[in-house]
């Protein structure tokens, strides 16, 4: 059973709509498109590389894999001869916890129009939490559209107004094969 579907319940699956549920219901591998934005600061754009995401691309091939791995879920994106791999577990307060680096961003899954919402995030570096006025505000979606999971997430500072990072794009997840694994 993956993470998601652990932290869901038989409930939360249930809300969801096919597309969203081919996703988190198991291991495999996922094709589409993605486009990321980074901004231009420097020293931003070097701490978003150190947490592993990748650089600004527009509209590029996308392969998705979901590995289980005893209690937490691999997932790896690859884009553009780029690649952002994530570790995620279930928290013992049943939130969602993905390791990014050296941080680990931790949330809550609410189901909400067939697809999910990552909200009231939590951050940890190198083992510490980050404190509110400083952590990353993220905003996290994803949603069913046509046989297609679409997916949108925003990363800014709580003092900015336009995000550091933003990415989006979909999965056919009605193409999804189990590659190896």
């Amino acid at each position: 059973m993956t993470v998601y579907a652990r932290l869901l319940g038989a409930d939360g699956l249930a809300a969801l709509a096919p597309e969203c549920l081919a996703l988190h219901k198991g291991d495999g591998v996922f094709h589409g498109r993605i486009t990321v934005e980074v901004t231009r600061n420097p020293v931003l754009r070097a701490a978003l590389r150190m947490a592993g995401f990748p650089l600004e691309v527009e509209d590029a091939e996308l392969r998705f894999e979901k590995r289980g791995r005893g209690d937490r879920d691999v997932w790896t994106r690859r884009m553009d001869g780029q690649v952002m791999e994530t570790v995620q577990w279930a928290t013992p307060e049943g939130r969602l916890a993905e390791r990014l680096g050296a941080m680990v961003a931790i949330s809550r899954l609410v189901p909400a129009e067939g697809g999910l919402d990552l909200t009231d995030w939590r951050f940890r570096c190198l083992g510490l939490p980050v404190p509110g006025w400083i952590a990353p505000k993220v905003a996290a979606r994803e949603r069913p559209d046509a046989g297609r999971y679409l997916f949108e997430i925003s990363i800014g500072l709580p003092w900015g107004r336009a995000p550091v990072l933003r990415y989006h794009g979909w999965l056919d997840v009605a193409q999804a094969a189990d590659e190896g694994g």
